[in-house]
């Protein structure tokens, strides 16, 4: 099965005062895995003016808003390493063509259907990004979604879905989550694959 792992980064819970700062998809074949650092990746970091949110979520990611900041005031449209700064309103054109890149089809209609990963994806990520867009193109973000938290439930001792951290301590990931974009996409694969990928 093909799956598109992502992850988004904001201001705050709430998508009616926060903003998305960052937004990561990793496609991954998990029934034909290859090398991690060969998956496709799409990265975007979000510029305007002016942001809002809860004061830690602001403060959390910080370098983030030295890397927005240093894009504004040079006119970049990337960082060094290939992340793309745009505007918020361009990020379903630039996902559908990176979509289309790398191998998905459009069906007649001329959507584009997309197995989603992710940790919390479809209670907080999508919800999120669909409020924030309201319009995706063609885009079609499939309603089932599959979220590692269920693979690694202890039916003895949790009485509720493990988070992101106790998912690597089962899975033997050294590390702490790392609240990025990319890197959290990356390591909702490594959990899917050490559990589905024998």
């Amino acid at each position: 099965m093909i799956v598109c792992s992502i992850d988004i980064e904001t201001t705050g819970f709430d998508h009616e005062s926060c903003d998305i700062l960052q937004f990561a998809a990793i496609i991954d074949d998990l029934s034909n895995p290859q090398p991690l650092e060969k998956l496709s990746k799409f990265e975007a970091i979000f510029t305007k003016s002016t942001y809002s949110g809860s004061p830690f979520a602001l403060s959390m990611h910080s370098d983030l808003f030295k890397q927005i900041d240093y894009s504004l005031k040079n006119n970049c449209e990337e960082n060094q390493s290939g992340v793309r700064f745009m505007s918020l309103e361009d990020l379903p054109n630039s996902f559908e063509c990176f979509l289309l890149k790398n191998g998905y089809k459009q069906e007649k209609s001329g959507k584009i259907y997309v197995n989603v990963a992710g940790k919390n994806v479809a209670s907080f990520d999508l919800p999120f990004l669909k409020a924030k867009i309201k319009s995706w193109g063609n885009v079609c973000f499939l309603n089932r979604v599959v979220d590692p938290a269920i693979l690694y439930f202890d039916m003895e001792n949790d009485d509720k879905l493990p988070d992101m951290k106790k998912c690597m301590v089962r899975a033997g990931l050294d590390g702490e989550v790392p609240h990025t974009a990319y890197d959290d996409a990356l390591i909702v694969l490594k959990l899917l694959r050490h559990k589905m990928c024998k």
